[in-house]
């Protein structure tokens, strides 16, 4: 009886210890589930910053959901706060659980951390995503390291063979060092995608006649100037290079290096000066020695340069242009007309000749009905589906107060490019000069927002402040 009793205690007994500890443990993976309930809600509410600390509470709590810390490191990251989301990515990378789409964000969060070594190694691991492939082609590319950028767009089509963005970017790197090898990539480009089919165009020109000699250096050089052409300047500054290194007295190869240079950032007037040394005769290379005084704001050294290369190439409506804007900055309005009619003159079916012409008649307001006026005519003649011929002929009309004419002209332009800020801030203009503040206004908003740091941009932001305040 005794030991029965002592039994059914200790039974007792061990059940109510069982219980407590039931009770003591529970309230913590519960209050989990509750924070993993409540995290789901925030995020399809759009609280993101409040979803990724809810997850990562729901983490703490659930050991055993280490995924959860994945989950609030992209709610994190989609909530712009990149330190706290690469600190939940690395509890979610110590325990093993992040996926490749995980590791594609914490990828993206590093790169915007400014650890781009973190970045490429979390690419790595995402791979083989084809977004993986494209993010380190891109990397590398940024970093001057283009047998990597190659290597890994090959990867890329390896995998996914239809992306025309892949085919295009290879080709642009392959005109840059084997101009030879470029042609396939960027066609097939253009034949998977139509938006490829006119920047291919153009390189298929360049490349083409670059082919047609056997001189690699002029190859190099010829496909630079196109890459130069499409703003691909780090690339093109590589073609220039490998031109250099390839025939090291190619004055006009060190002289479109220099160009290169300063777009990207670098003065480029070393290699402009070793050009003039090295081929003086050359009417390139005294223009581009001019652009550069030019960008100096050095008139006078520019004029030099310029009237050189009009000299040595007196035909060339292009050194014609040059020299009318270098006059035109030096502040001689006279003789910089005399250039732009002549440049008109020698080239009177290039729309070039006649955009410099109307440019600087609307901005210096130099004779626009007798010059400016008829200059947009003949522009909108050579070139009717350029937006800057509408934009300039609108301007032209709204110079002569011809506000009837100006507005349907610089919507055309809107039409023609609508992501382009001038023409959006033009027909803000004409609506605001004809009364219609209320149409003017979202015209101005565009404006400043397609352009927020350049001239376009900063007048629509001056009119915005002057007239809604």
């Amino acid at each position: 009886m005794f030991r029965s009793f002592s039994f059914r205690s200790a039974l007792g007994a061990g059940l109510i210890l069982a219980g407590l500890l039931v009770l003591i443990l529970a309230p913590r993976p519960l209050s989990g589930w509750l924070d993993l309930k409540v995290a789901h809600q925030q995020e399809l509410q759009g609280d993101l910053p409040d979803a990724a600390s809810t997850y990562a509470s729901a983490a703490a709590k659930i050991p055993w959901q280490p995924v959860l810390w994945e989950q609030a490191g992209e709610a994190a990251f989609s909530a712009g706060e990149v330190k706290d989301s690469i600190a939940y990515f690395q509890f979610a990378q110590r325990q093993g659980a992040l996926s490749q789409a995980g590791w594609m964000v914490f990828a993206k969060a590093d790169q915007l951390s400014g650890d781009t070594t973190a970045a490429i190694a979390a690419w790595k691991k995402a791979l083989p995503q084809a977004a993986a492939y494209a993010s380190l082609a891109e990397i590398y590319r940024q970093q001057g390291d283009l047998p990597d950028a190659l290597e890994n767009w090959r990867a890329l089509i390896a995998v996914d063979a239809g992306n025309a963005n892949a085919h295009y970017q290879l080709g642009l790197l392959l005109a840059a060092t084997s101009p030879d090898q470029a042609l396939p990539e960027l066609m097939t480009a253009a034949r998977l995608d139509p938006k490829f089919d006119t920047s291919v165009q153009g390189l298929r020109t360049s490349l083409n006649t670059a082919l047609l000699s056997d001189d690699r250096a002029y190859q190099l050089t010829v496909s630079g100037i196109a890459l130069g052409g499409l703003d691909a300047w780090d690339l093109a500054g590589e073609a220039f290079r490998q031109a250099t290194v390839i025939d090291p007295g190619d004055g006009d190869a060190w002289a479109w290096l220099g160009e290169a240079k300063q777009h990207n950032g670098q003065s480029g007037l070393m290699e402009l000066q070793n050009a003039i040394f090295l081929d003086p005769g050359s009417a390139m290379v005294q223009d581009l020695y001019g652009i550069y005084w030019q960008r100096q704001g050095r008139a006078a050294q520019a004029l030099e340069a310029f009237q050189m290369a009009a000299e040595l190439e007196p035909d060339n409506a292009g050194w014609q242009m040059a020299l009318g804007s270098a006059y035109e900055q030096s502040g001689d309005l006279v003789a910089a007309l005399e250039h732009y009619n002549h440049a008109v003159a020698l080239a009177p079916q290039d729309a070039s000749t006649w955009r410099a012409l109307a440019v600087f008649s609307l901005n210096n307001d130099v004779d626009v009905a007798g010059t400016g006026l008829p200059a947009t005519q003949k522009l909108l003649a050579l070139a009717p589906a350029d937006w800057q011929s509408e934009d300039l002929a609108g301007l032209a009309a709204f110079e002569m107060s011809n506000l009837a004419a100006a507005t349907p002209l610089f919507l055309k332009a809107i039409q023609i490019a609508p992501d382009q800020a001038a023409p959006h801030e033009h027909l803000g203009l004409a609506y605001l000069q004809s009364g219609d503040r209320a149409s003017a206004y979202p015209q101005f908003l565009q404006a400043a927002k397609l352009d927020p740091n350049g001239l376009y941009g900063d007048q629509a932001q001056r009119l915005l402040e002057q007239n809604y305040p």
